[in-house]
């Protein structure tokens, strides 16, 4: 059985844990997608949409691959013809983690100095980085993690943001070496709808492949993160919308940016946009790494 994947560290540490747990006859196909070739580009516009992985679901159509594993966040919220996503993993933590060159960490509320450079493409975290941290500069940064991480060392950024379940799939292909790292609240700062949960999927008509991956199923995670991307899908789909949500059973957050970020936190589930006023939500962060 063969099982799709981007060449990415990150992306193959995910789909390998995948294939360990569906048995040893099942091997790894790397595929190239626009996400992994174009480096350079925001993801905007025609990019925007099945960017990182709209090459693997067309090698599942064609019989090239059997599976393919995707991370949840990057999988567009529309349905995809011919494709099921037959089991959802059990999620990973959610949150964002900020990682600072020490120079750059101040103690107070926000834990960066003012004017530090902050890298990010993503629209969520920019527009939370200047609802938060208003007196930063926001820059565009694409990559996969390790690159990331040291164009942070090489000094051509103050901090980042990655999502911690990727660090921790990641573990010590990642070096936190001389850097500081804060786990950043999901209250205040929601994640990407789907991050941390991993979507496995398959030809909607292969039965037996659909049965097989069942097995790795958890539910509880499916049901949080289907709220979000419903969410996410009410308000138009798309990596492009600034946008984040966390849903754990009955506790919900969420962040729209608009003019500016308008934050929406408190209790429930269901269907419809919980855009109930609510209390502004303090930023809050906890520390995970120190290593000066």
């Amino acid at each position: 059985m063969k099982l799709g994947t981007r060449r990415s560290k990150l992306a193959l540490a995910q789909s390998g844990m995948v294939a360990r747990d569906l048995g040893p006859d099942v091997v790894l196909e790397g595929i190239d997608t626009e996400g992994d070739r174009i480096v350079d580009a925001p993801l905007t516009g025609p990019l925007a949409k099945g960017f990182f992985t709209e090459a693997l679901e067309a090698a599942l159509r064609e019989g090239r691959i059997d599976l393919a594993v995707h991370s949840l966040k990057d999988l567009p919220v529309g349905d995809s013809e011919g494709l099921v996503v037959a089991a959802v993993t059990r999620r990973e933590r959610a949150n964002d983690v900020l990682i600072a060159r020490p120079e750059a960490v101040i103690d107070g509320g926000f834990p960066l100095r003012p004017g530090s450079r902050v890298g990010s493409t993503s629209t969520r975290r920019q527009a939370l980085f200047r609802h938060h941290g208003r007196h930063l500069e926001v820059l565009p940064l694409r990559g996969n993690v390790t690159t990331r991480v040291e164009r942070l060392r090489e000094g051509r950024f103050d901090a980042i943001v990655l999502a911690e379940a990727g660090l921790n799939r990641l573990g010590a292909e990642v070096s936190l070496r001389g850097l500081r790292a804060f786990r950043l609240g999901l209250g205040a700062w929601p994640c990407a709808p789907g991050q941390g949960a991993l979507a496995i999927q398959c030809r909607a008509d292969d039965a037996a492949a659909r049965a097989r991956i069942a097995a790795l199923h958890h539910e509880p995670t499916a049901r949080a993160v289907a709220t979000e991307r419903q969410w996410l899908s009410a308000l138009g789909g798309g990596c492009t919308i600034p946008f984040g949500a966390h849903v754990d059973g009955e506790r919900w957050s969420c962040v729209l940016a608009l003019d500016g970020v308008v934050l929406r936190s408190g209790e429930g589930t269901g269907g419809a946009l919980p855009w109930t006023r609510g209390a502004e939500k303090v930023f809050d962060f906890e520390v995970i790494h120190v290593d000066p």
